[in-house]
């Protein structure tokens, strides 16, 4: 009988806990409907695309959200079944939070190097960067810092989960700038049955501060998508980075690793003062004695869309190809990039097209040592705006495209819509090396038959970085050093390359390219030599090519390009442009907010965001070439002096630093603002000598 009553009283008990779940799910129900209501009216006010993926997500599963013992919202992953939390999940993230704040996650950037700019560099740039680094030098050397405080530049988030962990750790400490990563969308969907979005957008909105969202981020787009937001907010929002990992994946830690692994691409090419001032005296050179600017939409009316093309680089796989190239050169479209063009010269191999990018006057005095100056007036070139202007009259003919997030760029956009109502046709991920411009204007002129050559973005097995004829082994480049190669990239056909930095920038623009702009187009690229995979490139081994190759004369292709996708422009006073009058009411404002003295580091961050923010507010608009002349600089300098402001425990001692540094800035704001005035004129003095 005792028995009986003891199975009857479990029974009523699990009865009583069943109708108190019921209860539970009930109540949690009706709150959580309200609740993503409220949610999404936020999201379609401040991220309408958002909302718009929120309105028509549709998971191929049941949803498995579920009610907790505290009333809460949980979700079980679909794979394994396992709750993402457990019963009481705000205690949960209440002890992670507290966990991550006692003992913070913070990345560093070493900006010391920068006193060790040469002191024969006496552009204006150089000599108040050495001064800047001597400034980081004496600041000390990094410790740890013990806690997070209360206002910290940036969060990056990985895993949004339910959210819980949002209030809790956005109401212990504001951020400037905070990064959601989450790489399953449905996860961030049910969160809006759990959270209340709508007031923590709110609250960041409140601040002043910036919330971006990475949604179904992955490991193919993760660092891509991060970059265009570094370029849209400036990259010194991911110089001072405190890093939370919210729950435990292979996806996060693999998102986590290539975070760190590639940070250093948001710190590489700022730009900088003088960059941009030569940019725009040699556009103006340009322009004054006319140029052949590609056009808009110069791709669709390309007349040999299939004809093939060869982009070839001199890295070491080009040796593999040259018997082929040479073979085949009247069947083909051939753009040499960069000293590619010696090397196939030596094989006489002569190209269609040269390019060239780089606009230091330097570029002008290694063409003249590399071949006599009657063999440039038999090739075709294809450059930038921005290019030296003495290098333009050696060749037979020059065609130019727009260099895009520049001064020069963004200048003549103004007079090109001013005087013929056209826009600028600006290069795609035409940067960092000449073989980036080579093949964006491989794909700009619109063919879809594209072969790269020696485009190795990295060094072979046995250490060689270029072919074996190249002048980097047997002509005037001999005495250039090659630059450290520490990332290790997936080979082409396996295995990995060791390549430098701007090489492993290389490939992944390159990648970037072929993804948004020849996937669009349907282009067919094949990457040719045991270099570095490019995404979106097709690995081929020389032995396996078999082009599709047409009974046309290639002369009448290379004639079409040069006739029909270019528009001729001149322009001989730019002065009209420039507003010299609201370049210095910029230095002045900028000069008058960085005057203010900071006693602590949210003063610090407030008045950095403010300097940033109204510099930026002119990107895109009709001052967007003075936006651009001080841009790299403002990096350059913001950048170490965020990093100082936490450099260790001890605020008073960071401030102290800090105002010293941006004593530097406001040095440089003053003479920059004077410089200019001049400056816009003069041509690269950086030469070979």
């Amino acid at each position: 009988m005792d028995n009986i009553q003891d199975q009857l009283s479990q029974l009523m008990q699990r009865l009583k806990a069943s109708e108190t779940q019921i209860e539970r799910e009930k109540l949690f129900a009706e709150e959580a409907e309200l609740r993503f209501q409220s949610n999404l009216e936020a999201f379609q006010s401040f991220y309408p695309n958002i909302a718009k993926s929120i309105e028509e997500f549709q998971s191929n599963e049941p949803l498995q959200l579920f009610v907790t013992e505290t009333g809460h919202g949980n979700i079980r992953e679909h794979k394994t079944g396992v709750a993402l939390y457990g019963n009481d999940p705000i205690a949960q993230v209440e002890e992670q939070v507290e966990k991550h704040i006692k003992k913070p996650v913070i990345n560093h950037i070493d900006f010391s190097s920068y006193a060790e700019v040469s002191d024969d560099d006496d552009r204006l740039h150089a000599r108040h960067l050495k001064q800047l680094g001597i400034s980081v030098k004496e600041a000390g050397k990094y410790e740890r810092l013990d806690m997070l405080p209360d206002r910290f530049p940036t969060a990056v988030i990985f895993g949004i989960g339910l959210g819980y962990h949002l209030p809790v750790l956005l109401n212990r400490t504001q951020f400037d700038y905070i990064y959601l990563i989450e790489p399953s969308f449905e996860n961030f969907y049910c969160s809006l049955y759990c959270i209340d979005w709508k007031s923590l957008i709110e609250q960041v909105d409140e601040q002043y501060g910036v919330l971006i969202f990475q949604l179904g981020a992955s490991y193919q787009t993760f660092i891509d998508d991060l970059y265009r937001v570094s370029q849209d907010i400036g990259a010194f929002s991911l110089t001072k980075c405190f890093c939370y990992q919210h729950y435990p994946s292979q996806i996060t830690g693999e998102l986590i690793t290539l975070f760190y692994q590639r940070l250093f691409e948001m710190h590489s090419g700022y730009g900088f003062y003088n960059d941009a001032t030569t940019a725009i005296a040699h556009t103006v050179h340009n322009a004054s004695h006319g140029m052949n600017l590609l056009k808009i939409r110069g791709n669709a009316l390309n007349k040999f869309q299939r004809f093939p093309i060869y982009v070839v680089g001199n890295g070491p796989s080009l040796d593999e190809s040259l018997d082929f190239i040479k073979e085949t050169q009247e069947q083909a479209i051939i753009i040499a990039a960069g000293t590619a063009l010696q090397t196939l010269l030596k094989h006489d191999i002569v190209p269609d097209f040269h390019t060239l990018v780089e606009r230091p006057k330097i570029t002008y005095d290694i063409l003249l040592r590399s071949l006599p100056a009657e063999q440039y007036k038999k090739l075709n070139l294809l450059t930038l705006n921005l290019i030296y202007p003495d290098v333009v009259p050696l060749y037979h003919w020059v065609g130019m495209a727009g260099k895009g997030i520049d001064a020069g760029g963004d200048l003549l956009n103004f007079a090109l819509l001013n005087e013929k109502n056209k826009p600028l046709n600006y290069l795609s991920f035409c940067n960092p090396m000449v073989a980036n411009t080579s093949l964006s204007y491989a794909l700009h002129l619109g063919f879809k038959q594209i072969y790269l050559f020696g485009v190795d973005n990295g060094y072979a097995a046995d250490g060689r970085h270029h072919a074996k004829d190249s002048d980097y082994y047997k002509g005037p480049l001999k005495s250039i050093k090659m630059h450290k190669a520490p990332h290790k990239l997936e080979g082409n056909f396996g295995g990995t390359v060791m390549s430098s930095n701007l090489l492993a920038m290389s490939a992944r623009q390159m990648g970037r390219l072929l993804e948004n702009y020849g996937k669009v187009l349907g282009v067919e690229c094949y990457n040719v030599g045991d270099g570095a995979k490019v995404e979106g490139a097709l690995p081929l081994h020389p032995n396996h090519l078999l082009p599709e190759f047409f009974d046309i004369d290639k002369n009448l292709v290379v004639e079409h390009i040069k006739s029909d996708l270019f528009d001729k422009f001149q322009c001989e006073d730019f002065s009209r442009y420039l507003d010299f009058e609201k370049y210095d009411e910029i230095c002045d404002h900028l000069i008058e907010i960085s005057g203010e003295k900071v006693y602590s580091r949210e003063e610090a961050l407030d008045n950095i965001r403010r300097q940033s923010r109204y510099l930026y507010s002119h990107r895109g608009s009709t001052y967007s070439h003075l936006h651009y002349v001080l841009e790299g600089e403002l990096l350059y300098f913001h950048c170490p002096m965020i990093s100082i402001l936490f450099l260790n425990n001890d605020e008073e001692h960071c401030v102290e630093h800090f105002n010293v540094a941006m004593r530097k800035w406001i040095g440089f704001l003053s003479e920059a603002k004077t410089d200019f005035k001049t400056a816009w004129l003069e041509k690269c003095t950086m030469s070979a000598e």
